[in-house]
C-alpha cells in the first residue's frame, strides 16, 4: 500500500450526442449560429474548476461541395451567455463523396461553481458552396470538470 497521501479533488463529467444537416448552400452570413451540440455540467458546490471540452464528429460531404464551416463554443449560465475559445475551422474541396473526422479541445480555467451549458455551434461565417447536402453527425461533447 501506499504510504502517501493522496489528494482528493472534486470531478464531475457529462457528454453529449447531437448533429447538424443536411445543410443547404450557403453563401452568405446566416442569422444565427447552428447549435450542433450542447451538454450541461453541474459543478455548484465544487469551488472553481477547470473545464476540459472535447467535441468530435463526422462531417459527410457530397461530391463537389466547397466548404468552410466555423465551429464556436458558448457557455450558458445563471449570469447569461458567453463565447467561449477561438474558432475551429473545418475547410475543404471534395472531389469525391467522402467523410472525414473532426475534433477539438478546449480548457475553460478557472469557471466558477455553478450550472453550465456548453454548446458548439456553426457560427454565422460559415460557407457552402456548389452543393447542398453537408451533415454533421455522429457529434459529440463531452465536459470534465475538476475542481483546484
Amino acid at each position: 500500500m501506499n504510504s502517501c497521501s493522496a489528494e482528493r479533488r472534486q470531478v464531475a463529467l457529462n457528454a453529449s450526442s447531437g448533429g447538424v444537416g443536411p445543410l443547404p448552400i450557403i453563401t452568405t452570413l446566416f442569422a444565427e449560429p447552428l447549435n450542433v451540440v450542447s451538454t450541461t455540467i453541474d459543478t455548484s458546490g465544487m469551488g472553481p474548476t477547470n473545464n476540459l471540452l472535447h467535441f468530435s464528429s463526422i462531417i459527410n460531404l457530397p461530391l463537389g461541395i466547397s466548404v468552410t464551416l466555423n465551429f464556436q463554443i458558448r457557455r450558458s449560465g445563471r449570469d447569461g451567455s458567453v463565447g467561449v475559445g477561438s474558432t475551429y475551422t473545418f475547410s475543404t474541396i471534395v472531389d469525391v463523396l467522402e467523410a472525414e473526422a473532426f475534433s477539438f479541445q478546449f480548457l475553460d480555467e478557472a469557471v466558477e461553481p455553478g450550472f453550465y451549458t456548453y454548446s458548439v455551434e456553426l457560427s454565422t461565417n460559415s460557407i457552402i458552396d456548389v452543393t447542398p447536402g453537408a451533415t454533421v453527425g455522429n457529434a459529440v461533447l463531452s465536459v470534465l470538470a475538476v475542481a483546484d
